[in-house]
């Protein structure tokens, strides 16, 4: 199986093996998952198994589009086949495979201009996907080693974090162009924009710290120390709260966003990667990727009110409001968990490619 990064020897050495398992890479992969500031709770769906994996081409919407929660959407990037994988969230079942870059690795959906940006880690490129169509219609060039990207749907760009070359390139998603190239230095690896508040929120896994640039001018505004190997971050612009998962030390870091500072640091599981807020339910559900569980955190609380056991090296998180479940990559299980969060159960577990990381709804 192809790996997606060799890291460099200082950094592998603050990192947990599992098991053997991409042991050339040293670190395992995660995505943040998109932010959704509204959300109502429909009823699950069935329990049923999901095994129908159809081949390379995938159904369009019907049309008119997004036909509300019935019609919803799951992107998987599938690090090993090139491919995005695509699951009706409704139905729990893959509905086919797109093919794109070279090592896809971070999903995000803006679902009001009906695209998908998946990282090409290692083709240096970012694949635009039309999810009316379900095809690639734009292959942009970014930085080294592109993880995680994030969209401000309102300002119509795109933020992806190149860790290898230590800067996020700036999208015009309406031109599919770069306009922009910040400069962090370090690794910059997971991306968070922030609509609402007019900020985005990158991670630094050598630096240990989150970097804050400003959406008017692409400046950075402040650095927020965090703690040790920072991976995904997720915002509550409502709340004024940026949650951050510190992989090599079993931890989420809680930023206010109106002082830049920790204001709380919550144990998880063990080497937690990627996260999501259920708004709706209250919760943040953590992917503990050393444990093979989802720590749920009661944002209320700030503490960890219970984990579910999901499959091995959970990696991505993505919660869909539209439909009331979270949704898990399993690294190496090559699946796709669905929690439902109101019985806090996996309800179904989806078959999908294969080293699954990034997953995003919409």
């Amino acid at each position: 199986m192809r790996v997606t990064h060799e890291l460099r020897a200082a950094r592998t050495s603050r990192t947990r093996d599992l098991r053997g398992a991409f042991a050339r890479r040293g670190k395992l992969s995660l995505t943040t998952a998109a932010i959704t500031l509204f959300a109502v709770v429909l009823p699950a769906t069935g329990s049923q198994a999901a095994t129908d994996r159809p081949g390379a081409e995938v159904s369009a919407r019907p049309s008119g589009g997004n036909d509300g929660w019935r019609d919803h959407r799951v992107y998987v990037a599938d690090q090993a086949d090139d491919a995005v994988s695509v699951i009706n969230a409704a139905t729990n079942r893959v509905i086919g495979t797109i093919p794109v870059g070279e090592t896809p690795f971070g999903v995000a959906v803006d679902e009001g201009h009906q695209r998908a940006y998946v990282t090409n880690h290692g083709g240096n490129t970012v694949s635009v996907i039309n999810t009316a169509t379900n095809t690639v219609t734009a292959t942009i060039p970014v930085g080294t080693g592109p993880y995680g990207v994030s969209v401000d749907s309102t300002r119509r760009r795109a933020y992806v974090a190149n860790e290898t070359s230590g800067t996020v390139s700036v999208i015009n998603t309406a031109t599919n162009a770069v306009t922009a190239t910040i400069n962090l230095g370090g690794s910059p690896f997971a991306v968070a924009a922030a609509e609402r508040l007019g900020r985005v929120y990158v991670t630094d896994i050598d630096a240990d710290k989150v970097s804050v640039i400003k959406s008017a001018n692409n400046a950075l505004v402040a650095t927020v120390p965090v703690g040790d190997t920072p991976v995904a971050v997720a915002v509550d612009e409502s709340r004024h709260l940026a949650y951050v998962t510190d992989q090599a030390a079993d931890a989420v870091s809680v930023i206010n966003t109106r002082t830049n500072a920790v204001t709380k640091t919550i144990p998880v599981g063990a080497t937690p990667f990627g996260i999501a807020l259920a708004l709706w339910r209250g919760n943040a559900y953590v992917a503990d990727q050393g444990a093979g569980t989802v720590s749920v955190i009661n944002r209320q609380t700030e503490t960890v009110s219970g984990t579910i056991p999901v499959g091995e090296a959970p990696t991505g998180v993505a919660a869909d409001p539209l439909c009331g479940h979270v949704f898990v990559t399993n690294l190496l299980s090559n699946t796709v968990s669905v929690i439902n969060p109101v019985t806090g159960k996996v309800i179904v577990t989806i078959p999908v490619g294969t080293a699954p990381s990034g997953v995003a709804v919409g």
